[in-house]
């Protein structure tokens, strides 16, 4: 059995996020770091975020995984446009394969405080992407920039999930090919598959 540090760890979970995020399809034709700077005023849209993941983070380190998961459920199936966080009897949340996610409440918590500061700015799509960002950080990630700008999707459908998501039975081959159609390698599957880092001590992998 081989031991990573969560560092190093943090690292391939922080690429595979960066690179989910840029090769899916996006809800708006201007992205880029930065993009709420001075749409808000005086408030900080992505501290605001921060500072609600840290106070769930606090009570619940799975806040961590949570997010990441989540973040990722979104954007591998029709890029990262808030589908997933959709309510509704068909939503992509109804789908078997994401019965298990965790996260919504935070970024519901994030959503409703930035919607204090500047209601109607931000999108849903956004928070999360800024919110993942922030608990790869708390769990001793580096801080990376993240692309904003995004408009979230106003529809969302459970067949979009299962045929996109990977289900813990699909064949390696097959899983493999399905993460590199979004540019990502095979570190980054088994990574991103379900492989967890205790934010105390050693991460273990295959």
């Amino acid at each position: 059995m081989k031991k990573y540090n969560c560092s190093s760890f943090a690292v391939i979970i922080i690429r595979g996020l960066i690179l989910v995020t840029l090769s899916s399809q996006c809800q708006g034709s201007y992205i880029y770091p930065g993009y709420y700077k001075g749409k808000c005023g005086k408030f900080n849209v992505e501290e605001i975020i921060y500072k609600v993941v840290k106070t769930h983070f606090d009570d619940d380190a799975d806040t961590v995984s949570d997010l990441i998961r989540l973040q990722f459920h979104d954007c591998i199936v029709k890029g990262c446009d808030a589908s997933v966080l959709l309510d509704g009897k068909y939503t992509e949340k109804t789908a078997e394969i994401n019965l298990s996610l965790g996260g919504f409440k935070v970024v519901d918590d994030a959503k409703e405080a930035v919607e204090k500061a500047c209601p109607g700015i931000v999108s849903c799509s956004d928070v999360l992407v800024i919110a993942a960002r922030s608990a790869v950080f708390m769990a001793g990630g580096k801080w990376y920039d993240v692309e904003t700008g995004r408009r979230d999707s106003l529809t969302s459908n459970r067949r979009d999930a299962i045929a996109n998501l990977p289900k813990p039975t699909i064949p390696v081959d097959q899983a493999i090919n399905l993460f590199a159609s979004r540019g990502l390698t095979k570190e980054d599957f088994v990574i991103l598959l379900g492989m967890t880092c205790s934010i105390l001590g050693d991460i273990y992998s295959l």
